[in-house]
Formats: C-alpha cells, structure tokens, sequence
C-alpha cells in the first residue's frame, strides 16, 4: 500500500536521526569503530576489514554519514567529526532525559495528539 509523500519525507527524516545510533547497523559499526580510533583516519578498504563489513556497504555508509556531517574525508581518507558526534550525543542524551520519569514521563507524541489550538482572538481596536 503507497504511502504520500510527505509522510514518506517525515519517515526517511526519522529514520536519518535515529538509525545512525543504533547498534547493529553498518553506520553504528563504523562511527564505533571511527570514533574509537578518533586520532586517526582510515581508507575504506581498511575500514572494511577492521569492522566485517562488505566494503561496498561500506563506502555507501561512508558517505550518507558524511552528508550528516558525522564524518570527514580528505582523499580516500575517512575520519570523525568528533565535535558534530559531541553535538549529536548531547541532544540524544539530552532527548532521553526529557522522556524519562524524571519529567513525569513526557511523552511529546501524546502531548501533540493532545493539544488544544488557543481559541481564536478577535482582533484589537485601537
């Protein structure tokens, strides 16, 4: 069954946030394997052999994060971006602290299927 569009935009855009930090993907592996090694800077092929993946999954990976600005590249060169992990690591942590019971449980999802639009004001003469 098709889906719209926008709907299709709002997935993929979801999916880009969250998929890079979760364990078990190819970009996971590889900003795992980049960050722990952040003092140097590896061409794919060995990027390949050090974390299992095929090394054309692993040039496609490569540059999606690349295009998220997690990663830099110089020639065939790859390494990471540590300040934009740093960022990205914050406002995880950060969302995660937000959704916790520690603020009652927030749920963002909820409250926006909950909100109520302010009535209408009538405009002001002056």
């Amino acid at each position: 069954m098709a889906i719209p569009k926008d709907e299709f935009d709002r997935l993929k855009e979801r999916d880009s946030d969250h998929a890079v930090y979760e364990q078990g993907t190819n970009a996971h592996t590889i900003l795992q394997f980049l960050a722990t090694h952040s003092e140097q800077a590896f061409p794919p092929k060995e990027i390949a052999a050090e974390t299992g993946i095929p090394p054309g999954s692993v040039r496609g990976t490569l540059s999606r994060l690349a295009e998220t600005g997690l990663l830099e590249h110089a020639d065939k060169y790859w390494s990471i971006n540590e300040a934009e992990l740093a960022t990205r690591r914050a406002a995880l942590v950060s969302q995660q602290a937000i959704d916790t019971d520690q603020y009652g449980g927030y749920d963002r999802e909820a409250e926006v299927d909950n909100a109520e639009l302010p009535p209408e004001r009538e405009s002001r003469e002056e």
